[in-house]
């Protein structure tokens, strides 16, 4: 699954979860995949922040790089 995949699914699950008819074991179910999601997509932003720390660094005389905070 890609990323953009992932945000949606995660999306999903956040407006399913938003939901005062979801029984409780469902609920608890869908926020454990939601945290599995949260974890695998902050992994890939922080892998896209690495690539694109590493591309400014090798063009330093192009562009500079401004703090990017992912909190």
């Amino acid at each position: 699954m890609n990323l953009e995949q992932e945000l949606k699914q995660l999306e999903d699950i956040a407006k399913k979860l938003e939901s005062d008819e979801l029984p409780l074991d469902e609920a608890i179910t869908l926020f454990e995949g939601g945290i599995a999601l949260a974890t695998s997509i902050r992994a890939a932003l922080s892998e896209a922040k690495i690539r694109i720390e590493t591309v400014v660094e090798e063009s330093r005389d192009s562009f500079t790089l401004e703090p990017f905070d992912l909190d």
